[in-house]
């Protein structure tokens, strides 16, 4: 069963280089307030996260009802890890399925950074997202890669097309000046799936970590 404390935030920003919209919806669990850790940490060194297998659930984020999505084990996230080598950090989400098999709906797969900035020593918060658009469309099919920054809401990387993943994971290199070149910051990652390209959030969360 999906976490129970997952919820969904109220701010939405819409993409508008690709034909059909990527929500970025403010989507992320509870931070606890006793001390105990929910998020992951990046600390200036490898950081890995895990999360159960066989734990995605299609779970509506709106009013009213919509065609469910069958649950692929795309949708599963086994856990995450992210590392810096030079000046790109390697964002890494591992899967139970093979993220190139898409054939149904846009699936969005996502990191949540939020860090300190060192210019204005407040909050900074950053979306990097790797959408995937089902094949069939010549003019939308494939990945696509962008960065988002939650506090000024605006694109720091419009979705720009990448190549294809490995068949276990959603990975990606991405330079450290995108989000701020921090040397600590705290995350959490999230699969998400949208039926059509009408405007707004995400209709289904399908599973998170930690």
């Amino acid at each position: 069963m999906l976490k129970a404390s997952y919820v969904l935030a109220a701010a939405v920003a819409v993409a508008t280089l690709v034909p059909i919209t990527l929500a970025l919806a403010r989507i992320g669990p509870e931070i606890e307030i006793g001390g105990q850790q929910t998020l992951g940490v990046y600390d200036n060194a490898e950081s890995r996260i895990e999360d159960a297998r066989g734990d995605a659930e299609a779970v509506y984020q709106q009013i009213g009802t919509e065609e469910i999505p069958e649950v692929k084990d795309y949708h599963d996230i086994l856990g995450a890890s992210v590392v810096k080598r030079d000046e790109a950090f390697f964002f890494t989400i591992d899967l139970a399925g093979n993220p190139n098999n898409n054939t149904d709906f846009e699936t969005l797969y996502r990191w949540h950074i939020i860090t300190t900035s060192p210019i204005t020593n407040r909050e900074q918060q950053y979306t990097i997202m790797f959408p995937n658009f089902a094949r069939g469309n010549s003019t939308t099919d494939g990945w696509y890669f962008a960065v988002y920054d939650e506090t000024v809401n605006t694109f720091i990387v419009r979705p720009t097309r990448i190549t294809e993943m490995p068949e276990d994971r959603v990975e990606f290199p991405v330079e450290d000046f995108y989000i701020g070149a921090p040397t600590r910051f705290i995350y959490w990652v999230d699969v998400s799936v949208r039926l059509n390209g009408t405007l707004g959030q995400p209709d289904y969360l399908m599973d998170y970590a930690p």
